[in-house]
């Protein structure tokens, strides 16, 4: 019985790094379509002001419960989405 609860969470932490690394490298296209052009005017600052909070705070609960997953996904995340809020700050006039 002891077996068998290390393999789900061991298949829980496998499927939680598989679902942040997709959503994570879903911000790549956005990060290098904003830096690549120079411009960031239909992106929407309150997007990704809101986006930025709530991927701190996923980062911190991550942190708080100890789970690689989450805190590797949204330590990713947070610096993908940074880096286009700041283009967007830069570049979004």
């Amino acid at each position: 019985m002891g077996n068998a609860l290390i393999d789900n969470a061991v298949l829980f932490e496998a499927v939680g790094l598989l679902a942040g690394t997709l959503t994570t490298v879903a911000y790549l296209p956005q990060v290098i379509q904003v830096w690549r052009t120079r411009s960031a005017r239909d992106i929407s600052l309150g997007m990704f002001l809101l986006m930025v909070s709530g991927i701190s705070l996923w980062l911190v609960y991550g942190l708080m419960i100890g789970s690689v997953a989450l805190i590797a996904a949204n330590s990713v995340t947070l610096v993908l989405t940074m880096l286009v809020l700041i283009g967007k700050l830069k570049y979004g006039r």
